[in-house]
């Protein structure tokens, strides 16, 4: 389509200037935007829930050289951090940012509205009070792990146990958590923080925590939420807190199938656009599964019973397919937008030549070259 006389084609990196670092963003940004975060997969526990949403960070490793923009936290280490905040019901990131890896994950999620009507899952990166009155006050709810030196003071207890069973009210946590031999702790604790980041002045909130033992650890996993203990009990509270495990794929995923695991410059833009493509590509794929899952229940619908009743198509297998088969796709997009096929001989043969004809090859050297 060109009026030149010759094309040529710059290394793969070179395409990646700060322009289109910007409009990759801007893609990448309005797709998340647009994204239908519709929660007809969440049931059962989970479907009196807008949707569940998971926050986390995952370090990617860089070269050394990269420290100056990307810095790490050992002084001859390089690396990005990549802050996301999963949708359950879509299993797409609602928030995709980027950072070196020194900073705290905490920093990297705001507050607001946009948490209303949903459960957030929180790790210990997301250690807030503060952050979790907030989510309270924009009418969200929260599961946040506990640190396993925090000691809050107990005000009810929301369970009462039969027996000689050691009264916790009034309590500090740390005093009684070892003497306890109960299967489970749910009380109410007091807490106190900062309502306004550096006003000096702390407010108290009442927050639920509970604590189901584990067998394997012999210990209690400990986690406050907002939840009520009419809608959830302490069991169901950590069955909910599984579902972290999901963002933790997600990362699996993204380094695994979209070319995270292996960033081979040192460049800032090129990094950025790297990282911004899997995201992209991520999305493009799960818009694909999307409709192979329609497709499937179609197929389903009009099958007999033992096929109709078969699970759904898992997202990450499905993303495995799409990647393995992703030329295929690129090829029938190109076809169905009127575009011909390419010339097969001046492909291959352009794709085959050498870039660099003048420079002596080591049979020609062998063959007639100078020794030195």
């Amino acid at each position: 389509m060109s009026d030149c006389d010759e094309l040529s084609y710059a290394t793969f990196h070179g395409w990646f200037s700060p322009p289109f670092v910007a409009l990759l963003r801007e893609i990448l940004d309005d797709a998340i935007e647009n994204l239908d975060t519709r929660n007809a997969d969440l049931s059962g526990r989970l479907e009196r829930f807008r949707d569940v949403l998971i926050a986390d960070g995952s370090i990617v490793s860089l070269y050394q050289d990269a420290a100056d923009v990307y810095a790490a936290t050992g002084d001859d280490q390089a690396g990005l951090k990549l802050h996301l905040t999963e949708s359950l019901s879509t299993g797409l990131p609602t928030r995709y940012r980027t950072t070196d890896a020194k900073t705290q994950e905490r920093s990297q999620l705001p507050t607001g509205e946009w948490v209303a009507g949903a459960l957030v899952l929180l790790d210990l990166g997301f250690y807030d009070f503060w952050l979790f009155d907030r989510i309270d006050q924009n009418n969200g709810w929260f599961v946040s792990r506990v640190k396993d030196d925090a000691n809050f003071e107990i005000v009810e207890e929301l369970r009462t146990w039969r027996g000689n069973s050691i009264p916790l009210e009034g309590e500090s946590l740390q005093d009684v958590l070892d003497d306890l031999q109960r299967q489970e702790i749910d009380v109410r604790i007091t807490l106190s923080f900062e309502r306004k980041r550096g006003s000096c002045t702390s407010t108290t909130r009442t927050f639920r925590l509970v604590g189901v033992w584990n067998e394997d650890t012999e210990e209690y996993h400990l986690y406050l939420t907002n939840l009520s203990k009419d809608d959830y009990s302490a069991p169901d509270i950590a069955q909910l807190y599984r579902a972290r495990w999901e963002i933790e794929l997600l990362f699996k995923e993204l380094k695994s199938r979209f070319g995270l695991d292996e960033i081979n410059t040192t460049d800032p833009y090129i990094i950025e656009a790297l990282v911004i493509m899997a995201a992209i590509s991520l999305l493009m794929s799960r818009v694909i599964v999307d409709e192979l899952r329609k497709l499937d229940v179609k197929q389903r619908e009009s099958a007999d019973d033992a096929t109709a009743s078969s699970p759904q198509l898992p997202r990450r297998r499905c993303s495995h397919a799409v990647e393995r088969h992703s030329h295929l796709i690129q090829l029938y997009v190109m076809l169905d937008l009127g575009y011909e096929l390419p010339d097969l001989d001046e492909l291959l043969l352009w794709a085959s030549r050498d870039p660099n004809p003048h420079r002596p090859r080591l049979r020609e050297q062998v063959e007639s070259g100078e020794f030195w």
